[in-house]
């Protein structure tokens, strides 16, 4: 590694101890490599290895030094130096290596076993252990060092848990990509061939199959454009338009249009909006309108009754927060509890089956939630099997986003 890699590995470590001057020099010499030279990790290992040896091998170290010492001391009293002198001499060595002897123990019970323990551990996480601890609840000298390490592996285990979780979504994200293209390909190629082979014979037939056509093609461009949306949100790449908004004209324009719309397929629709004329806001106008599209095609396609009832409302959020509560209510056939906080997964459709007969992409509700979620708000549901479900989003005031002075659109 460089000089900048050595001492962006040294800092942290210079940080989180806090020793004597004599093992801080030591911790350094352990972690310093020599000079510019880049060295593997083996090399690393073996010069740590070398620092070890020299710790177990100092007690035999300081035995002989010692035993040198006394033969010394002993050589010279044959010369008639005066005792005071060798006296002297004889304490001040023999304090001296008394000391060095306790610190050399003290490096091996808080710096040299710790380190074995690490190292340990750094094998485990290597071979792909992660989470893999050592006990930092024991003092020592590197019980920082610990408390790091034990911190890293967890979001080591954090981060793979979170990238098999993506990877196992992306696999069923293509899973349902290849069939719920499959399905309306394979259609539009039946009824091109019959019409080719002259199964459509009359004029009503042809019309008949001319429509299943079309509607297919319908979905198939529908689920591209809801993937081509998905992706630009999965890797932030949206671009967002947000503008300055009257709130009330604007929704009461989407659920007349609404209304109008569901009212002629037999459905009863009743909208309510408790906003002042003059509350406006900054969000982007088409999203807001997908999110809303989204909600009731949802409670379209899962309406088990003869008559659809749908309730829309919109009021403005109670306390310091600038924004609005938008709920989308049906009478269709409910989610049970305990799937109602994967309704906003994708492809999520209420049962584990994959069929066409229910529409759509499975991705509605998952794009209205990453929607919802970039104008700072939250999306839930509320749902009694059987009975019918309400689905309520919030939006945030997008202000900062918006160039003061702008024009508000109604």
């Amino acid at each position: 590694m460089d000089n900048n890699q050595k001492k962006e590995t040294e800092q942290p470590v210079k940080k989180k101890l806090e020793m004597p001057m004599t093992n801080q020099i030591f911790i350094k010499t352990f972690i310093r490599t020599n000079g510019n030279n880049t060295n593997t990790t083996e090399e690393q290992r073996l010069r740590l290895k070398k620092y070890l040896l020299f710790l177990r091998l100092f007690p035999f170290i300081f035995l002989l030094v010692t035993t040198g010492f006394f033969y010394l001391l002993f050589y010279l009293s044959r010369y008639n130096f005066p005792r005071l002198i060798l006296s002297g001499i004889f304490m001040v060595i023999f304090i001296r290596e008394v000391s060095t002897l306790i610190f050399s123990f003290r490096m091996r019970n808080n710096i040299l076993r710790p380190l074995e323990h690490l190292q340990q551990a750094v094998d485990e996480v290597a071979g792909g252990n992660y989470g893999y601890t050592v006990d930092d609840t024991v003092p020592t000298m590197i019980s920082g060092l610990f408390h790091s390490f034990n911190k890293m592996s967890v979001q080591l285990k954090e981060g793979q848990a979170v990238k098999e979780k993506y990877e196992q979504n992306r696999k069923e994200l293509i899973a349902g990509i290849s069939h719920d293209l499959k399905t309306p390909i394979t259609s539009i190629l039946g009824y091109i061939e019959g019409i080719n082979e002259g199964v459509a014979n009359t004029e009503e037939k042809m019309q008949t199959y001319m429509d299943i056509i079309y509607k297919n093609a319908q979905y198939t461009n529908q689920l591209i454009d809801d993937l081509f949306l998905f992706s630009k949100l999965d890797i932030n790449q949206m671009d967002y338009n947000f503008e300055l908004i009257s709130v009330k004209d604007y929704f009461l324009d989407i659920f007349v249009e609404k209304k109008i719309d569901l009212e002629e397929q037999g459905a009863k629709v009743v909208y309510d909006i408790d906003l002042e004329e003059d509350f406006v806001m900054a969000i982007d106008s088409k999203l807001v309108h997908r999110i809303v599209s989204n909600l009731i095609g949802n409670a379209v396609k899962y309406n088990d009754k003869p008559n659809l009832n749908l309730r829309l409302q919109v009021k403005a959020i109670e306390g310091k927060e600038h924004g609005i509560m938008v709920s989308v209510s049906d009478n269709g056939i409910g989610i049970d509890e305990a799937h109602i906080h994967q309704v906003f997964d994708v492809f999520y459709r209420g049962d584990d089956s994959r069929s066409k007969d229910v529409g759509g992409t499975g991705l509605g509700l998952s794009i209205s939630r990453q929607l919802v979620e970039a104008h700072g708000g939250t999306i839930w549901a509320e749902s009694t099997p059987g009975t019918g479900t309400t689905i309520h989003f919030t939006l945030l005031d997008q202000h900062k986003e918006v160039n003061h002075g702008e024009d508000i659109n109604y």
